[in-house]
């Protein structure tokens, strides 16, 4: 029998253990969060992030759900000047399915990406840091980082420990926000007709243009109806609404 080597654990089976079940029985998104937010110390990491990039056709927006333990003079930074979409991590995680560490990546010198990376150095996010893309069975994305103080957490066969134990966190916590956000909109079943044709319509792949054609309706009040929809279905994109929509019967 051939020798099968099996790297060690990075994160205690207890702590890994006592996360899972939170996460896993968590009812709202403040429960995920503060959950989110104890990987840090139960795992000796220095920060950790989970992003719901969203999917279809409104991904990374800022008002997508966040939990993280970056300073909150970081998080008024990076909003504030419009950082979202230029920056670096995300533009690769949204590209490329693969754990990668921040220090891969390629960036040209005098960009906004490089001012980014520059900056994360400045208000000390980590010396490492790792990303595992998400990506839910549903078509949607997230990102989940965790960073250390020391630079060579993730070198060698902690390595793959490290991708091995947080993805499947991470994993854990994407289907988390999954389920709870498509529970807290099963009990929003106060959609007009017009909004559920719209969606319903949005659902066979039809774009605003179409939906305004089909239901004889101007496209101003088709924008309106899946915009009052995703409110009212607690969801940050109109597939994500659809989803939700179709799982709770009103579509």
């Amino acid at each position: 029998m051939p020798f099968q080597y099996n790297p060690p654990t990075l994160i205690l089976p207890t702590a890994l253990q006592e996360l899972v079940s939170a996460i896993i029985t968590a009812h709202s998104l403040e429960e995920l969060s503060d959950v989110v937010r104890t990987i840090p110390e139960k795992c000796n990491m220095f920060h950790v992030v989970y992003y719901f990039a969203g999917s279809g056709e409104q991904p990374l927006d800022p008002h997508n759900f966040l939990s993280t333990t970056y300073p909150r003079a970081w998080q008024e930074r990076y909003y504030t000047h419009g950082y979202l979409h230029a920056d670096p991590v995300l533009k690769r995680s949204m590209e490329s399915g693969l754990p990668f560490e921040w220090r891969e990546l390629e960036v040209e010198k005098g960009t906004l990406a490089d001012t980014i990376l520059q900056e994360a150095q400045d208000f000390t996010l980590g010396h490492s840091a790792l990303t595992l893309p998400l990506a839910g069975v549903d078509g949607s994305h997230g990102l989940f980082v965790i960073t250390s103080l020391d630079p060579t957490k993730f070198d060698g066969i902690a390595r793959i420990s490290a991708v091995r134990d947080y993805q499947m966190l991470g994993n854990h916590v994407h289907e988390a926000y999954l389920r709870i956000t498509a529970h807290q909109s099963s009990s929003q079943v106060d959609l007009s007709d017009e909004e559920k044709s719209c969606l319903k319509l949005a659902a066979d792949g039809l774009l605003g243009a179409e939906i305004s054609k089909k239901l004889k309706l101007p496209e101003s009040v088709v924008r309106l109806c899946l915009r009052v929809a995703r409110y009212k279905l607690g969801a940050a994109t109109t597939d994500i609404a659809i989803l939700h929509a179709t799982r709770s019967g009103l579509i």
